[in-house]
């Protein structure tokens, strides 16, 4: 009888043993998965954030193409960008910048 009640009780300590490493590992499990979660959220939030820039520029962009053909859009695009100027007029630079 005695020999049986502590074959018993060695058998209950393994099982408690390897019920705790097993909660153990699923505990770990879980907050490893939590953190990589919380990673790839904040990846997302990030793209979504430039996602949305991306779409405004493209917005602006588009309007800027629709508004192109204008005469007074493409005189200042000449004037700004490549430095032109109307036939009859001078253009002065200040050198004092």
């Amino acid at each position: 009888m005695a020999v049986a009640k502590i074959k018993e009780n060695k058998r209950s300590v393994i099982l408690a043993v390897l019920l705790c490493a097993l909660v153990c590992y699923f505990v770990a499990t879980l907050i490893s998965i939590q953190a990589k979660v919380r990673a790839q959220q904040n990846i997302n939030e990030t793209l979504s954030a430039t996602y949305q820039q991306k779409l405004e520029e493209n917005a602006e962009l588009e309007e800027r193409i629709s508004n192109g053909g204008d005469e007074e859009n493409m005189d200042r695009i000449a004037r700004e960008e490549y430095g032109y100027a109307m036939p009859d007029e001078r253009v002065y630079y200040d050198s004092a910048e």
